[in-house]
């Protein structure tokens, strides 16, 4: 009996033992995880090396381009690191600025009434019916012609949500929208850019006669693009310019910068970073800071230039960080591109760098674009309802001092 007390004793004091020797282990564990923490938060945000410094870089922008998440950046990041990341980006918006934009190298003369499809002849039995598919074609080539059904009567097609016919453009994205009467082409955009998924509408506006420039009418609040696509009897529309927007509460009634509607300015021009970007008579749109505005017959201010004289005006730049988006372009032919990526939405869309949506343009022949009010403000309308995914706790979309239009022929019902 002896023994065995003794044998249970020494086994005892051994357990214990073990037990020491772990917690003091404990603590060097804890301090071995803070050590990597904090190398690893000191290599976030000091190191040089390329790719760490642009996700640092894009992470900073993106917070601090946002009225309500800049602690995004400050609660984490050191301000003098901030500072740095700012000051860089307003040397790219300084270089940015330029006196004036080259016209689009199309014809500088009003351009024609959108084509029409042409009256055929009843085929006879044996022969095929004509679908109208070269008229299509003809008014819009950036549709692929392999994917359009052959069932499709393409005569005067007026057509939307029908990315499940599978119709794609010759650069590969789902047609959502066919207007031939008001030459109109409405493509979804979507894919990952900057590690991050995004998802948007492109419109082609192949008549730049057509797009106006919408001003609210009313004190106290703005109006949203539906309203404004309402009021002129427009069948498509994007948000514009910008507004005081304290803290994001704004109401959208006190426009920032150039308002400029048939020719008379409305609100003064601003200086900063802001440029101007407008249609001549031409039907021209025209950008920069030194534009001559007699020559406009609508224009706003906004900033920076995306796409200039063809090429990405911001490539090699983080270009403002990740956000929703509103751009406005013209093609070389001169037909009007609007350009929405929507954001701020996880499992819907995060959003994209304005490179990146020069990247988008381009692909269609993109000669002159910039961006217009971004973030929650971003929105496009067609046929009387919105089609992107606002950002904006409004779904029906911020209320805003003006919108680009596109008047033109509704459906008959």
């Amino acid at each position: 009996m002896e023994k065995k007390r003794e044998k249970t004793v020494i086994l005892s004091s051994g357990g214990t033992r073990a037990k020491k020797r772990k917690r003091r282990k404990w603590p060097i564990v804890l301090l071995s995880v803070l050590l990597v923490l904090v190398c690893l938060y000191l290599i976030a945000v000091y190191s040089n090396i390329p790719f760490i410094k642009r996700m640092r870089t894009l992470y900073i922008e993106t917070a601090m381009n946002t009225f309500t998440h800049k602690w995004l950046a400050t609660a984490f990041i050191p301000k003098g690191v901030i500072d740095q990341v700012m000051a860089d980006l307003d040397k790219v918006l300084e270089e940015n600025m330029v006196p004036e934009s080259d016209l689009p190298p199309g014809p500088t003369s009003a351009p024609p009434t959108t084509p029409r499809p042409s009256v055929t002849t009843q085929p006879s039995p044996t022969e095929k019916p004509d679908m109208g598919l070269d008229a299509l074609i003809a008014l819009f080539g950036e549709i692929d012609p392999a994917t359009v059904p052959e069932d499709l009567d393409c005569h005067d097609l007026q057509i939307k949500d029908i990315e499940d016919l599978g119709i794609k453009t010759t650069a590969g994205d789902a047609v959502w929208a066919i207007d031939m009467p008001n030459g109109i082409l409405i493509m979804t955009v979507e894919g990952k850019a900057s590690n991050v998924s995004y998802k948007g509408k492109l419109a082609i506006v192949r008549d730049s006669s057509r797009v106006m420039l919408a001003v609210n009418d009313r004190a106290g609040y703005g109006r949203n693009v539906t309203q404004f696509c309402s009021r002129n009897g427009a069948v498509l529309g994007i948000n514009a310019g910008g507004f005081v927007d304290p803290e994001g509460t704004g109401k959208g009634d006190i426009p920032v910068g150039l308002v400029l509607a048939e020719g008379k300015i409305i609100n003064e021009p601003v200086g900063g970073n802001y440029q101007i970007c407008g249609y001549d008579y031409d039907y021209n749109l025209r950008m920069g800071y030194d534009v001559d505005l007699s020559t406009l017959k609508y224009a706003v201010q906004f900033y920076p230039i995306v796409v200039l004289n063809g090429k990405n005006a911001l490539k090699g730049t983080t270009g403002m960080g990740i956000q929703p988006r509103t751009v406005i372009g013209q093609a070389a032919d001169k037909s009007t591109l609007f350009l929405i990526i929507d954001g701020r939405q996880p499992t819907h869309s995060v959003g994209t760098t304005l490179p990146e949506c020069a990247e988008i343009l381009l692909r269609y022949n993109c000669f002159n674009a910039m961006t217009m009010d971004s973030g929650s403000s971003a929105s496009m309308t067609y046929m009387g309802e919105m089609i992107t995914k606002t950002s904006s706790p409004t779904k029906t979309g911020r209320t805003l001092p003006n919108a680009w239009v596109v008047k033109g022929t509704w459906p008959e019902e």
